[in-house]
């Protein structure tokens, strides 16, 4: 075709195409939306999948379904809890990742998705390439306890006790590479002492045994302890955290006790890295609108739950930060994952 014909026919074939288009824009036009927008607007229009890469039980798992109830009432759609244990959170982080960037499907994560990458050879995912970070939703501090009709009165008498190599103490922990294994083992270090590891495949477990006296101490999260601390059960030595626990005002933090460890556990929503960011948005503003809300903020803090609700930029911010804190706390402690 020649540039004289060309330039004849062009307003022609735009003509035709515009009018083909036209009635197909023009809803959006009236509406001054962008189509991603306009399908965030029309989010969520099925059930919202929470994937939960823990077993049920767990401090993550009630508050997840917490949320989930709650905001599927906002939706106007079932939210559910999935669990899909294994491989110190990856197989359910992995699954997340690959799963359809639609808003549909959300890692409620917590903090082994950044333990992981130092605990293992290698993980499936790249936590700041493969996830939409949504909101930090809460912080889960945890505890070193005892009985309280231990003679471990505080955490000086624990440590004491425990640099005798001819009685060793143990600790119970939720297994090998867990957060509370990193703690305990960063506390062991610190402290010169020779405590041993005693793991178990779940919190509860670890914690019934405490209870019985088969263990000296275990690390719990305050939200299991709190109701054990009420009862007069048991009698919690520190909390790790850089502040001191809510629900525990006269606990002190192994920071106040000249120990290195201040970083927080936290639960967090994560989406797969391409979800339209209204999507994003919008799960991030009703899930902090439900985290703010009296009840729900009431019923956390009495259970030892610490309510946070975080801009998705403030999130990806403590994802940065908290993984490098962590890999040098697990290659100083020299711990590795078993799976």
């Amino acid at each position: 075709m020649s540039s004289k014909l060309f330039a004849h026919a062009f307003p022609a074939f735009f003509l035709r195409a515009f009018s083909v288009l036209a009635p197909l824009l023009a809803p959006l036009l009236a509406a001054g939306v962008c189509p991603s927008t306009a399908q965030a607007q029309a989010w969520p229009a099925k059930p919202v999948k929470f994937v939960m890469p823990a077993a049920p039980g767990s401090s993550p798992d009630r508050v997840a379904r917490l949320i989930a109830e709650r905001v599927g009432t906002i939706w106007g759609q079932p939210v559910i809890v999935e669990n899909r244990p294994g491989g110190t959170g990856t197989v359910g982080s992995e699954y997340v990742a690959k799963s359809p960037a639609d808003g549909y499907t959300a890692l409620f994560a917590f903090t082994s998705v950044i333990q992981a990458p130092a605990l293992l050879p290698k993980v499936p995912y790249d936590i700041e390439k493969d996830f939409a970070p949504v909101t930090l939703a809460v912080y889960g501090p945890v505890a070193l306890a005892v009985r309280t009709d231990s003679p471990y009165k505080n955490l000086a008498d624990l440590i004491n006790a425990a640099k005798n190599p001819a009685s060793p103490l143990t600790y119970g922990t939720f297994g090998q590479g867990s957060t509370y294994h990193i703690y305990g083992e960063t506390l062991r270090i610190a402290s010169k002492t020779s405590m041993t590891m005693v793991p178990y495949k779940g919190e509860a477990l670890s914690l019934t045994d405490l209870l019985g006296g088969q263990i000296q101490s275990s690390w719990q999260s305050v939200g299991i302890l709190s109701a054990h601390v009420r009862a007069g059960k048991l009698r919690v030595l520190a909390v790790a955290q850089p502040q001191r626990a809510k629900v525990l005002p006269d606990v002190p933090t192994f920071a106040e006790l000249g120990y290195p460890l201040d970083t927080v556990s936290w639960f967090g929503l994560l989406l797969p890295a391409a979800t339209p960011r209204p999507i994003v948005f919008k799960m991030n503003a009703d899930v902090n609108r439900v985290l703010a809300a009296e009840d729900v903020s009431k019923s956390l803090t009495d259970s030892g739950i610490e309510p946070a609700g975080t801009t998705p930029e403030r999130f990806a911010d403590v994802l940065r930060v908290d993984a490098a804190k962590w890999k040098k706390m697990i290659v100083d402690a020299g711990i590795t994952s078993p799976n």
